[in-house]
């Protein structure tokens, strides 16, 4: 299981209030595929799976499809689609828009379960102990990638942006910075890991 996985998984198990689920819902399927009669959500993690569906169905009393397929990559890990119709009401209350409406990130919390929605489903995580440290998120355009790097440069997390062919990649290397970011998420088991490597790490190279 990758550290990325160990994250998600982590975030998962966190209980929150009904408004930062909002928030944390509001990301994920911003950064989903939707139209105005569809919504379509795909992870490869069961678990982020399981809580997207326990939060629509607590907030909209909605039970979303569910699709499992083989992946297509090269490690071939099962895909979990989540499938909704009749949607607009969904995302009217969500705001899902190219950036979203300021009462969704409206305080420190509702920012931190935005960023975690995020993270969720599109983020992923080196592990410290086998590779460089490296944060990225990817998304779809530049308009929304500088609100995010916004939010993240609220807290100091230096978050830069690179164009990637049609998408942006929004990334941080600073190992103090990710371990920041892990922080402001939630996911304390995770940060105790990243600090005990980067610590062993630092020590090794002086």
């Amino acid at each position: 299981m990758t550290f990325t996985s160990n994250v998600k998984n982590e975030l998962c198990s966190l209980n929150i209030p009904n408004i930062e689920e909002i928030s944390e819902l509001s990301a994920i399927i911003r950064n989903s595929y939707y139209d105005e009669e569809t919504i379509r959500i795909v992870t490869e993690n069961v678990l982020v799976a399981e809580r997207i569906y326990r939060i629509i169905n607590k907030i909209y009393d909605i039970q979303p499809k569910i699709i499992v397929r083989k992946g297509y990559n090269y490690n071939k890990n099962y895909l979990y689609l989540l499938e909704l119709k009749e949607v607009e009401y969904i995302l009217n209350d969500l705001k899902v828009e190219r950036v979203p409406k300021e009462y969704l990130v409206a305080d420190e919390e509702q920012i931190k379960a935005y960023l975690r929605g995020l993270f969720l489903i599109k983020g992923s995580i080196n592990d410290p102990q086998k590779s460089r440290y490296h944060l990225e998120f990817t998304v779809d355009n530049i308009e929304y990638a500088n609100f995010i790097i916004k939010l993240l440069n609220q807290y100091y997390i230096n978050a830069k942006t690179v164009k990637r062919e049609n998408n942006y990649m929004i990334y941080v290397k600073e190992a103090e910075r990710i371990s920041d970011f892990l922080k402001l998420i939630g996911a304390a088991k995770a940060v105790l890991y990243f600090e005990d490597i980067r610590i062993y790490r630092d020590n090794a190279n002086m």
